[in-house]
């Protein structure tokens, strides 16, 4: 009796420990999104930084579309979600499962019946974003700010400086602008030409230092006469070019 009386305890205490194992993994699951564990410089590669992140995609939840400027190194470590990539089939992706994602592509990944956990390795040039949300079509302009009035001297003014920068790129678009990537792709201006209806006016997208020292996307624009026509011009550019033109 005393021998069964035992063995009813040891199995009890079993079961009590196994609850409270599973019970502390699932408090240790970090919360639904891309959670970021390590950001550092690739030492032996100018210019080439790593994030690690725990990634959660929640049961039947689809990320909204969004590209990373970088290379992503993926594996799968709990549930299974579907890899979503525009131009692609959907591929199913399970525990275990690793694989490679190019720069910039446009993605959506969807959360199976149980959700999914991957941790991903993100490669990329110093500095960029870890993500940049993609709209309708594309990146799209924001121009929310065009409102900020500038006169035409101080437009000109603004365009002769962005072209006399070290590096600076600028050509003609298809519409009566000029774009001009500088510092590879990571600031971005436009300026309507003359004879432009909006002319003149600019819009810069670009990275900006924050207060706690990251990087932080920014979208603002100028508008020295019609703030209406810029805004109607911006807003018929349906994509922004690729945050980097390396890409």
């Amino acid at each position: 009796m005393r021998a069964a009386w035992l063995l009813a305890i040891a199995l009890t205490l079993g079961a009590c420990a196994s609850v409270d194992q599973d019970h502390h993994a699932a408090d240790s699951r970090p919360p639904p999104g891309s959670n970021q564990m390590l950001r550092a410089p690739i030492t032996i590669s100018d210019g080439l930084e790593v994030i690690v992140s725990d990634v959660v995609i929640p049961p039947g939840a689809t990320v909204p579309r969004h590209f990373h400027p970088g290379e992503e190194f993926v594996y799968v470590i709990e549930g299974a979600a579907a890899h979503v990539e525009a131009g692609k089939l959907d591929q199913a992706r399970s525990a275990g499962d690793g694989y490679v994602i190019p720069p910039v592509a446009d993605l959506a990944p969807r959360g199976g019946p149980d959700g999914a956990r991957a941790i991903v390795f993100r490669v990329h040039k110093d500095g960029l974003p870890e993500r940049i949300n993609i709209g309708e079509n594309g990146p799209i302009p924001d121009v929310r700010d065009l409102s900020l009035r500038s006169s035409a001297a101080d437009l000109a003014a603004l365009q002769a400086k962005v072209e006399s920068r070290d590096g600076a790129e600028c050509r003609p678009m298809s519409r009566r602008a000029v774009m001009c990537h500088v510092d590879h792709g990571r600031e971005i201006y436009v300026f309507t030409e003359p004879g432009a209806l909006a002319h003149p006016s600019a819009l810069f997208r670009g990275f900006v230092i924050a207060e706690d020292g990251t990087p932080q996307l920014q979208e603002r624009g100028w508008s020295g006469t019609d703030a209406a026509a810029a805004q109607a011009f911006y807003s018929s550019l349906t994509a922004w070019p690729h945050t980097s033109h390396d890409h």
